[in-house]
């Protein structure tokens, strides 16, 4: 029987890995994630780039060039801008005085021209130079980090100038009237970026390795190959083997979906400027995310396999598919409330649902709204459920396999159900 299964299984995958809609549809989620990233790389450079972190920038090939004439003087009679020359794409070129530097704005070697007055230090004031009807400058933060790093730099060490270039980053927690804690905005961004980013993912993974089994019964009972397939295979043979080996084509194709996804946040990380640090998802969130994929491709591939088995054809199986679809993507009907309320009622609910319960569950999972015992609850529901339905579908098999041209009753389906 393994064997059989195997062979099957095999067959499969070959079979679905080799379609180009198969492999188009795989590699549209890496493709679309670069194309973001050179959309934004593209955006930040235009309007001067805003890195995050690190107070000595190392300049661009396509850099911003300014200048600056340093008139000022420190406590110690030194000039107090003398390093940290290269800030977020622009370049802080130094010049002997106002002619000289007058003269390179002039020849447009630089894009304006930035006057410390000799007492910067009492005053704070900075006198911008460009030519006219140009809007040419360094940004307000690459400014800001200039003037902070050195006047700073020599006296805290690099976390405290970091500090002082960003001082804080914002968390908020509330309180019920009763004093109980009931929402943490403070957690962790980049595991809940991948949660919701791996769970719109997982869903349209699920549900196309899914409907890939559907279509594939539908036809091959259509076209009368089911009879020869059940000449030397068992159907529970037949249906075990079409699960693993579609299973395995939607894990790979998931696989290099959330490989992707990593890749984008770490990149997007280093190009936008977040409120969070990003980070490789933690080894929990990673193995959550499988056993969703897993428990719920079987869930809906076991229930999209008994519609394949009870209708007469494709066009009828599709139709039938879409009670099986519908609930599957319902939690982004609700996502402003799951978002505002991950660990509310209505989250806890469709935790527990197997229909919901893999984009639910890995979404709260991602907030920090659900216990490592409510994980476990909502997997276990949901791996009971895929358990009680193989065993029924494997009774549609043996009973509806090989009907032709017409449709069981309602009522012949419960029976079979019941009775086996």
């Amino acid at each position: 029987m393994r064997s059989k299964t195997w062979l099957v299984a095999r067959h499969e995958f070959a079979v679905t890995t080799g379609r180009l809609g198969f492999r188009i549809f795989a590699a549209a989620v890496p493709v679309l994630a670069l194309l973001a990233l050179i959309g934004i790389g593209v955006f930040e450079a235009v309007r001067g780039g805003d890195e995050p972190s690190g107070s000595e920038r190392q300049p661009a090939a396509d850099a911003i060039r300014v200048g600056y004439v340093d008139l000022s003087v420190g406590e110690d009679g030194r000039s107090l801008f003398t390093s940290f020359q290269e800030q977020d794409g622009v370049s802080f070129a130094p010049y002997r005085d106002e002619g000289a530097g007058s003269a390179a704005l002039q020849a447009e070697e630089i894009d304006a021209l930035y006057v410390f007055p000799r007492d910067f230090l009492q005053t704070g004031l900075v006198v911008r130079m460009r030519m006219e009807d140009s809007d040419g400058g360094a940004s307000t933060d690459a400014l800001r980090r200039f003037v902070l790093s050195n006047l700073v730099a020599e006296k805290v060490g690099d976390q405290e100038l970091e500090r002082v270039v960003r001082p804080y980053t914002l968390a908020t927690v509330e309180l019920s009237e009763s004093g109980t804690l009931v929402e943490e905005d403070g957690s962790d961004g980049a595991e809940f970026l991948f949660s919701f980013g791996a769970g719109m993912l997982l869903i349209m993974s699920v549900l196309t390795a899914s409907g890939y089994l559907l279509q594939g019964l539908s036809e091959e009972k259509e076209n009368r190959i089911m009879e020869v397939l059940l000449s030397s295979l068992r159907p529970e043979q037949l249906m075990f083997g079409k699960l693993l080996g579609l299973g395995a084509a939607g894990l790979l194709q998931m696989a290099a979906w959330t490989a992707s996804l990593v890749a984008f946040l770490l990149l997007l990380g280093r190009i936008v400027d977040l409120p969070f640090e990003l980070s490789t998802p933690s080894a929990d969130t990673l193995v959550v995310a499988l056993a969703y994929f897993l428990l719920g491709y079987a869930f809906f591939g076991t229930v999209q396999a008994a519609l394949g088995v009870i209708t007469t054809n494709q066009k009828e199986a599709n139709n039938i598919a879409v009670f099986v679809v519908l609930p599957a993507v319902s939690p982004f009907w609700f996502s402003a409330v799951l978002f505002e309320h991950p660990d509310g009622i209505l989250a806890q609910v469709l935790s527990l649902v197997p229909f919901t319960a893999p984009l639910t569950g890995l979404l709260r999972f991602g907030a920090g709204a659900i216990s490592p015992a409510g994980t476990a609850l909502s997997l276990g529901v949901l791996a009971a459920f895929t358990a009680l339905a193989v065993l029924l579908t494997v009774r549609l098999f043996r009973a509806y396999l090989l009907m032709y041209g017409q449709r069981p009753r309602v009522g012949h389906i419960l029976q079979t159900l019941w009775r086996g």
